[in-house]
């Protein structure tokens, strides 16, 4: 009996210390996890994805150490690492960039825009190169820095046409480029083959092709992410739409007047489609869209005649047009094109409006462009608006 007791104690022993050595490896792998979290075979553990209200073309994976992983429109994906953090072995497949950026390509002024929402200069940093040049900012941040040089011009942009200078985007060697989504033309195209030839990391930015300008101003959750500015873009959007929200109850059972929104250009004329963003936030502003029976189900621009177009504005109320004033600054930059709409009562009786020079660079204060248009439809609701984005056309420009 007494050595079988024996027997049972030493199995005791022996069991309790197997499981105490095992326990303290467990402690000292925990500790090792708890302390390395940037340790590329660290198993990372993803906490959600990000909350959209409007936005259909991107996505952000949170992860509890801060990593991120972006989807763009394209549906391409790439991980965002803090400084000091490795990829961990699962996502060797993926692009990284390091975050907060910097020496960082925006292709598109509306890109620039979004971060004009956070009040600091200093994001502005982080831009190496932009299609734009700088007389054409309307903002100082940008534009003192193209005229110091610490900003260059990688390509130009006209009313018809956009092209990319490929040996100042190579020779500025981006750690991220952002593509403007829309549609691969051949300079596009060729672009796209230099970035993949060069190793040049991209990702493609869907904001305009979202089909609410609602939308297109959550994008700002997705530019934000890249300077750890998420709760920031949050907050700032969901106020946004509170402002929005406001204006479309205070228009809601008001009158509505015809509002069409086209441009004439070249001597033809495109309006923008009913299922546009355009319509949505004309309808949401407290108007009826014009071009109704056009387009209902795309977001898009059709090509009409000019005599279809005379035919649809002549029971109109106001037009809205799409062209800017660098590229025709009165109506007679129009009617010069189409002579016929001179007849009609929206131009002979000022009720031609068009988008300012700053509206898509902008993007950041979509929540105003709905205000400024409820106050063109619905002056005596909001007679105290300051206009930045839309400007009543002269009959000539001074």
């Amino acid at each position: 009996m007494k050595r079988k007791f024996t027997k049972m104690v030493v199995l005791f022993l022996v069991t309790a210390l197997l499981l105490s050595i095992s326990g303290c490896a467990q402690n000292a792998e925990t500790k090792a996890s708890s302390e390395s979290p940037s340790n590329g075979d660290t198993p990372e553990t993803a906490i959600t994805d990000i909350k959209l209200e409007f936005a259909k073309n991107f996505n952000v994976q949170y992860f509890s150490n801060g990593m991120k992983i972006v989807t763009d429109a394209m549906g391409n994906k790439m991980l965002l690492l803090n400084e000091g953090q490795t990829a961990p072995i699962k996502f060797d497949d993926l692009p990284t960039v390091t975050i907060p950026l910097q020496n960082t390509v925006y292709t598109s002024t509306t890109q620039v825009g979004y971060l004009r929402a956070f009040n600091d200069d200093a994001l502005f940093d982080s831009i190496s190169g932009v299609r734009l040049t700088a007389d054409e900012w309307d903002f100082d941040a940008m534009k003192s820095r193209m005229l110091n040089g610490k900003i260059v011009d990688i390509g130009s942009n006209t009313a018809m046409t956009t092209t990319y200078d490929h040996e100042i985007i190579q020779s500025l060697n981006p750690n991220l480029l952002f593509l403007t989504g829309g549609g691969m033309n051949a300079d596009i195209e060729k672009l796209v083959g230099m970035l993949d030839q060069s190793n040049i990391p991209y990702l493609i930015d869907g904001s305009s092709g979202e089909d609410d300008y609602r939308g297109t101003m959550e994008w700002i959750k997705f530019f934000a992410a890249f300077y750890n500015l998420d709760q920031e873009a949050e907050t700032y959007f969901e106020e946004a739409m509170s402002r929005i929200d406001e204006v479309v109850a205070k228009t809601k059972d008001q009158p509505k007047p015809k509002v069409g929104w086209a441009i004439v250009a070249m001597g033809k004329a495109y309006v923008e489609d009913a299922g546009s963003k355009s319509a949505k936030m004309i309808r949401a502003a407290g108007a009826e869209y014009l071009f109704d029976g056009i387009g209902d189900d795309t977001n898009s621009v059709t090509n009409i005649t000019i005599e279809e177009l005379y035919e649809l504005l002549s029971k109109g109320d106001i037009l809205i047009n799409r062209g800017m004033p660098k590229y025709g600054p009165d109506k007679k930059s129009i009617t010069d094109q189409a002579p016929a709409l001179a007849e009609l009562e929206i131009f002979a009786q000022d009720r031609v409006w068009q988008i300012t020079d700053n509206f898509w660079n902008s993007y950041h204060n979509i929540d105003k462009k709905y205000l400024e248009l409820a106050a063109i439809f619905h002056p005596d609701l909001f007679p105290d608006v300051e206009f930045e984005n839309f400007i009543l056309m002269p009959d000539v420009a001074q």
